[in-house]
């Protein structure tokens, strides 16, 4: 008796806290929850239902049970009519008629809903123009579902921008290269230019010095012909002078 007891408070925490396996679900349990649901979602006027809401629901759909253990949580109800939503916009997305059983009470409720009834994830592709080059891209078009559909829907938008941003470093990767290498050439035509001029000026230098180098080699040889003809001159009036006196 006190394990049964036990068992109970066990059971009792697990929905509380909102837990519970889809596949619990039995198409009765699953009727009545579209039916408690869709009536306050129209008497709302289609708008999100509350907690308050959502207790009714789980209350509706635990006495129609006729108090089947483990009884159904706001929460567990919540989450089992986002699967439903899930599933009717799959079913819708298919060609007709739908098969599956719950499609067209479903669809009488928010088939005719702008906010509910949007289109499903689909991928277009754009051209978008580059200054040197023309990329494609494929690009998810912007949807929003109710409470889980949503994070889907971000997750693969995500996953698609970082496809997007792949290819936009590739081509920025591409252009850096480019323009380095156009920098390195310019560097090594100046390179070139410098080292051409001062071979030039290193040639005009050593030419100069080259002819300096000769007139003082010239200026030399003047300066000798010149101390030659002044000594020979002085020999020659020596030995007139010798000559006249004897």
């Amino acid at each position: 008796m006190n394990l049964g007891a036990s068992n109970h408070d066990h059971n009792a925490h697990s929905s509380a806290s909102g837990g519970g396996r889809e596949d619990c679900w039995s198409d009765g349990a699953t009727s009545t929850l579209i039916e408690a649901w869709g009536d306050r979602y129209l008497r709302l006027n289609r708008g999100n239902l509350r907690q308050k809401n959502w207790q009714e629901v789980a209350d509706a759909v635990n006495s129609d049970r006729g108090g089947v253990k483990p009884k159904k949580t706001d929460v567990q109800c919540k989450n089992r009519m986002d699967t439903l939503k899930r599933k009717y916009k799959l079913e819708r997305g298919k060609l007709p008629p739908s098969k599956w059983t719950f499609f067209n009470r479903i669809d009488a409720l928010i088939g005719g809903d702008p906010s509910a009834n949007k289109k499903l994830p689909g991928f277009t592709f754009t051209i978008k123009p580059k200054p040197k080059s023309l990329s494609q891209g494929v690009k998810s078009t912007e949807n929003s579902f109710d409470d889980g559909d949503e994070d889907e829907v971000r997750k693969k938008q995500r996953v698609e921008d970082v496809g997007l941003s792949d290819g936009a470093a590739c081509r920025e990767l591409a252009r850096a290269i480019l323009k380095f290498g156009e920098i390195y050439e310019r560097m090594e035509s100046t390179k070139q230019q410098q080292m051409m001029e001062l071979e030039k000026q290193r040639i005009e230098f050593t030419k100069a010095l080259e002819f300096q180098r000769m007139n003082m080699l010239v200026d030399a040889q003047l300066e000798m012909e010149k101390l030659k003809r002044q000594n020979h001159f002085t020999c020659s009036g020596k030995k007139q002078k010798s000559e006249n006196r004897s």
